[in-house]
């Protein structure tokens, strides 16, 4: 028995692309959570209303076959403006019960945190046998208006003005790893068949909050400039820099050439788009790597100096002290 998308996700495209492959499927939902069909893949999409005008999902799935979906113009009845934000995480803690190891990948190579408004038109593609970790949140207008004011002020401009630069609204930030362990506690309560709403809505709440922050303390002048021009070039540059995590910091000049842009270009979008410069993103990426590993414990700490390229253990404890106030061997 099939059930349709209730009114509180409508706005959400990747909940509806997953209720017409369950309607096609006969598969259908319980509770605003989609079971993806054993014929298609593995994994689940799960809903969750918060409050009038917000709700959230939780996405934790595999396609035995490529994926696209669409995010589309779309405006709720009453032409009000909604926002997406995306928090997609680079793995999951959480292990499905019938993964038999065909989903060895994840979609994404890092964390990261977008956020779209309805103006933004575009296909997202997901490739096969990899896991797609991410949790949403869709807000109106109204909703920002009445919770964050000053961050609805400041949004409500940037997307004035991408609209008049004819671009789409797209903003991307960096957050903290410790913004990233929220999101993968909320991942982890949105697993559970009954969790404590209060929880999951704290949480979130929190999340949007910081964002919302950090969006704020935006100058102007960066998205004023070509900031969605150069977004999929940054996004390429990203994914590159994983490449390096267990290397010293990459030649800028050689890294700009590879992607055909000056060094100069390469830094000022980087931190457009990122927030940070490509050094400090590039050093906290792979320091958070490192925590991972250290709290993972399956090696020792000077394997895991040596794995992330530095020579000395001295060295690596040096810069993990400084970033994150312990030294590695305080962290077990």
């Amino acid at each position: 028995m099939t059930s349709s998308p209730s009114r509180t996700n409508t706005a959400d495209p990747l909940y509806n692309y997953m209720h017409n492959v369950a309607n096609k499927s006969e598969c259908g939902s319980i509770n605003d959570i989609f079971q993806i069909p054993a014929g298609k893949g593995k994994g689940f999409v799960k809903s969750f209303f918060v409050e009038e005008g917000f709700c959230m999902g939780y996405y934790h799935f595999c396609m035995h076959e490529d994926m696209y979906y669409k995010w589309t113009n779309d405006r709720e009845d009453n032409g009000e403006q909604t926002f997406k934000l995306i928090f997609r995480l680079k793995n999951s803690e959480y292990i499905h019960p019938e993964d038999d190891g065909s989903c060895t990948r994840n979609f994404a190579t890092q964390d990261s945190t977008i956020l779209y408004s309805t103006d933004f038109e575009r296909t997202v593609f997901v490739p096969q046998h990899r896991w797609y970790n991410a949790i949403g949140m869709i807000f109106s207008e109204t909703w920002l208006q009445q919770n964050f004011r000053e961050a609805s002020r400041s949004i409500h401009d940037m997307v004035n003005l991408l609209i008049r630069k004819n671009k789409p609204t797209f903003i991307s930030e960096n957050m903290d790893p410790a913004h990233y362990d929220i999101v993968r506690a909320l991942a982890r309560e949105m697993t559970k068949k009954e969790f404590a709403p209060i929880h999951v809505k704290t949480k979130s709440l929190l999340l949007v909050n910081d964002f919302l922050d950090r969006i704020v303390s935006r100058k102007t002048s960066d998205i004023n400039s070509n900031q969605t021009l150069y977004q999929a070039e940054m996004q390429k540059v990203e994914s590159r820099l994983s490449d390096f995590f267990n290397k010293p910091f990459p030649n800028l000049t050689l890294l700009a050439k590879e992607f055909n842009m000056s060094p100069a270009t390469l830094k000022r979008h980087f931190k457009i788009v990122y927030g940070k410069s490509i050094h400090q993103y590039y050093l906290e990426k792979k320091l958070a790597l490192g925590k991972e590993m250290i709290e993972s414990k399956k090696k020792s700490i000077s394997e895991i100096a040596y794995t992330l390229g530095y020579n000395k253990i001295n060295s690596f404890s040096k810069v993990f002290k400084k970033y994150y106030g312990k030294l590695p061997k305080e962290m077990n």
